[in-house]
Order: structure tokens, then C-alpha cells, then sequence
């Protein structure tokens, strides 16, 4: 993984690893406790009667297990410093995301800005499918130096 460093080009692209939802992640992710009674609980990314009962075609990959992909992403281009400087903010989820979807999450490089002996980059962020919809948008910004 190619990092952002001061003299990243406003323009430039990133991708991060394709990650496939499976359906066993999607019940460890937002089924609860193993050891309940009845796991996993029944909810929308669980049980496919609920989620059609709340007008979904099928159950819906938690979106915080996504969000985490771009995290990663934010961590790989910037080091572990984005976790103490960097920020995400305007996330929106556009799209639902189900069993057997390959996501891949990507960033483009919109602004950047010297402060001191560092550069504040601000990225256009998304989760892209398999099809190249977007399931995520958002904006993050971090700093390089």
C-alpha cells in the first residue's frame, strides 16, 4: 500500500483490499452474544423474516462493518497517526449492502493544505460494490509529515 506523504498530488487515488461479506461475518458482526439463547438474535442483518418485514429484499451487512473497512484504509495511507489526527465526517450510507457483496473502499486526494512541518490532505472517501455502486460516501481528512 502506495502511503500519503507530503508530496502526494491533489488528484491522486487509493484502493484499498476487496472484501468480500460472507454470511458467517454478517452473524458474528450483529448476531450478539454466542453463548446467548437463540443466537444469533433476530434483527435486519440476521434474519432475512425481519428484514422483509421492515421492507428490505434481504438482510443488510451492519453498516459499521464497512465503515471499519474505510478506517482501515485511513490507517494504511496515513499511519497510525490518523487515529490521533485523522477524522471522517459527512458519512452517508447510499446503498444497501447484503450476503456475497464485494466491497472495496476508496479515497481521492480533493484538498491539501501546509500547516507547519506537516500538509493536512482532505479525501473524498466511498465503498464501491461489485458493480462499482457506491454504497458509502463521506469526506476524511489527515495529516502526512
Amino acid at each position: 500500500m502506495v502511503r500519503i506523504t507530503k508530496d502526494t498530488e491533489i488528484g491522486q487515488e487509493f484502493a484499498g483490499k476487496p472484501k468480500k461479506m460472507i454470511w458467517e461475518r454478517v452473524w458474528t458482526f450483529s448476531g450478539g452474544v454466542f453463548t446467548s439463547q437463540g443466537w444469533p438474535k433476530k434483527n435486519l442483518h440476521t434474519d432475512i423474516e425481519f428484514a422483509q418485514n421492515l421492507g428490505l429484499p434481504t438482510v443488510g451487512v451492519s453498516a459499521t462493518q464497512y465503515l471499519g473497512h474505510m478506517a482501515e484504509l485511513m490507517i494504511d495511507l496515513f499511519g497510525e497517526a490518523w487515529l490521533n489526527h485523522g477524522r471522517m465526517s459527512n458519512v452517508k450510507f447510499i446503498k444497501l449492502v447484503v450476503d456475497g457483496d464485494m466491497l472495496v473502499s476508496k479515497a481521492k486526494v480533493v484538498g491539501k493544505e501546509q500547516e507547519g512541518s506537516t500538509v493536512k490532505y482532505v479525501l473524498d472517501i466511498y465503498v464501491e460494490n461489485q458493480n462499482h455502486d457506491k454504497v458509502l460516501v463521506g469526506t476524511a481528512t489527515g495529516i502526512a509529515g
